[in-house]
């Protein structure tokens, strides 16, 4: 049996329940496929910009921890080094809760949700993407469709997108990865809170992270707890570095004494640039799908947010217009380029700069000797730039020193 939709989104993170709220907000018949039941869990250190929780008026609920100090900690000495970030700062949440909150907003707009479904496929009809296929033998059509579908974007790869993006520059999907490392770590609400308060921790270290960092997310009762490295630079499992992380780490051992680890998982995320072009005929390509992901600090909500919604509205406007060619859809890029491409851009000119250098030398002696100055150089460039901003908003960041805790 086949289903027909105006838009059908594929995954239900927060570019895809963007992309549908906004779809179905501008009439559109839409039809999220998501391939859990929601709510699940998703590995993600869970800081938020503000931006999202004020536009999307995110519940108390949802939001675990606010946090309004950045304390960066790089070795030998791992000195704490605070930023104390403008505004209300950034705040903490579980992707299963977010998500699940941001989907609803999608549903509350009108838009459809089928759950427990595995996109296999997609439907192609005289050079247009036309739907999609599910591994249970299921079809459904649609003028548009969304691929939200995360870094491993099946509809995507199934479109010839990789090739358009990898292969014909002589590079693989593997070049762009990180590969990340998550688990949750219970302590208890007075334990995080004395240990942590409004605070979240960024470490670095060759033998933490190798071209990449370590995070500490605490949330109400539990710490997020995380590493990720460029795929090409693991020289042991990602185990191996969390273990030496958890237990033998001057600060991440004494703060996360006495906690017990709930829950462990891994996952790949886009650190390179956004994908270009991220349409044709009949399909738009939103969040980590298209490396909409921070190249520097990893960050990846705030962006598939934005270029969700770009997504959404360009959807509905194709269909009322009945034009779904890759000409009338290039729109969705030109929106987010504005929205969020121009920040992302800046950011990896930042990364080449300072880390891409690095990875470029061939002397791999001198590359091991030179990853923590780039690292930390690409990081204080980056944070730097934020304070510039936030003295501009009168939101002034104080850069400060502290002994370790």
């Amino acid at each position: 049996m086949t289903r027909k939709y105006d838009v059908i989104v594929v995954g239900a993170g927060p570019a895809g329940s963007m992309a549908a709220m906004k779809a179905a907000e501008g009439g559109a018949k839409t039809l999220i496929l998501e391939k859990h039941r929601l709510p699940r869990f998703k590995l993600c250190g869970g800081g938020i910009a503000n931006w999202v929780v004020r536009h999307l008026k995110v519940p108390e609920d949802v939001l675990e921890r606010q946090y309004r100090v950045l304390s960066f900690f790089t070795p030998p000495s791992y000195e704490r080094h605070d930023i104390n970030l403008g505004g209300l700062g950034y705040f903490g949440v579980y992707r299963d809760a977010l998500d699940y909150y941001l989907t609803k907003l999608a549903l509350e707009k009108g838009a459809e949700l089928k759950e427990n479904t595995c996109v296999d496929g997609v439907i192609r009809k005289e050079g247009y993407v036309k739907g999609v296929t599910t591994k249970t033998g299921e079809k459904f059509e649609g003028d548009v469709v969304v691929a939200c579908d995360g870094a491993l974007s099946t509809v995507a790869r199934k479109c010839g997108m990789w090739d358009v993006w990898f292969k014909e520059k002589g590079e693989t999907w593997k070049d762009q990865m990180v590969f990340c490392l998550g688990m949750e770590v219970r302590l208890g609400e007075k334990v995080v809170s004395e240990r942590f308060g409004d605070s979240y921790m960024i470490f670095t270290g060759r033998d933490i992270a190798p071209m990449g960092y370590a995070w500490i997310f605490p949330k109400r009762e539990n710490v997020s707890v995380g590493l990720g490295s460029m795929a090409k630079t693991l020289e042991k499992k990602p185990t191996e570095y969390m273990n030496h992380f958890i237990k033998n780490n001057p600060i991440a051992s004494k703060l996360l004494e006495g906690g017990e680890v709930i829950l462990q998982k891994g996952a790949w995320i886009p650190i390179r640039n956004a994908y270009k072009p991220s349409y044709t005929s009949g399909l738009l390509i939103a969040g980590d799908a298209a490396g909409m992901v921070s190249p520097i600090t990893g960050e990846g909500v705030y962006y598939a947010v934005r270029a969700g919604m770009d997504a959404g509205v360009t959807a509905a406007e194709a269909v009322n217009s009945g034009d779904f060619s890759a000409e009338f859809l290039s729109l969705y890029q030109e929106r987010w380029v504005k929205s969020v491409g121009n920040i992302l851009d800046f950011q990896d000119q930042i990364f080449k700069n300072t880390v891409g250098k690095i990875l470029a030398l061939e002397d791999e002696k001198e590359k091991d000797e030179q990853y923590e100055k780039g690292f930390v150089e690409a990081f204080n460039i980056f944070v730097s730039v934020i304070e510039k901003y936030a003295q501009q908003k009168k939101e002034t960041p104080q850069a400060t020193t502290q002994k370790k805790p």
